[in-house]
């Protein structure tokens, strides 16, 4: 992906006109991080944006007894690190590269002076804010209400809505990826893939999920089957 088409995906810049994007353009780098690298750490001082333009990004937090919980896996087309950057405090959460990345980067003193200039943009920084929220929210509620079955088959939905669209979908996340974003043992995520297997709804290889009926995780999620 190209960088100007990056930025326009993101809801920061998707109002700019031409001639903004250009000029904010000037103020970008890029980055290539080897897959297994760490990007930053939690709580480290929040230096600027990043932007996704090949690979994955992985984002974890270890609870205090040292187990690791994946909140959030994005790729290509996708920014993080918008929390920090606005706030200056520290990075909410670890990110890692999962792949070999590209990273398109706007520094925290660019992107502040940048947007100051262009004071009628930043309802579009209030508007991700709030999604952000909602999304936390809804993390929590989750966690709350639903059982297994119904987290598994929503994680996994919306880790195809980022997947190019076709009748049978092929996720590249492992069992412990899976079983790491919903804070529950590999044994349990195993175990009801393996049921959703059987049934023909999905199938596994290693590190490897190809779902072959997503009507049927809805219905899982929908509390329907």
């Amino acid at each position: 992906m190209k960088p100007q088409d990056l930025l326009c995906l993101h809801p920061f810049f998707a109002s700019l006109v031409e001639s903004d994007v250009r000029t904010l353009m000037m103020r970008t780098r890029t980055k290539r991080v080897p897959a297994g690298r760490t990007i930053f750490r939690k709580d480290e001082p929040g230096d600027g944006l990043y932007g996704i333009l090949a690979g994955r990004v992985a984002f974890t937090v270890d609870s205090p007894d040292g187990r690791e919980l994946t909140l959030n896996v994005l790729g290509t087309g996708e920014f993080f690190g918008e929390i920090a950057l606005l706030d200056g405090k520290g990075r909410s959460a670890t990110a890692v590269a999962r792949d070999a990345c590209e990273l398109l980067f706007i520094g925290r003193t660019e992107f502040l002076s940048f947007f100051s200039e262009r004071p009628q943009s930043m309802m579009n920084v209030v508007e991700l804010l709030c999604e952000r929220v909602r999304l936390a929210t809804d993390y929590i509620a989750d966690a709350a209400f639903l059982g297994l079955s119904r987290r598994l088959a929503k994680q996994i939905l919306l880790l195809l809505e980022r997947t190019p669209s076709a009748h049978h979908a092929a996720l590249n996340v492992s069992h412990a990826e899976l079983a790491s974003m919903l804070g529950v043992s590999r044994e349990h995520v195993s175990r009801q893939l393996s049921f959703w297997s059987d049934k023909g709804i999905l199938d596994q290889g290693r590190g490897r999920l190809v779902v072959l009926d997503r009507a049927a995780l809805a219905q899982v999620l929908a509390g329907d089957h």
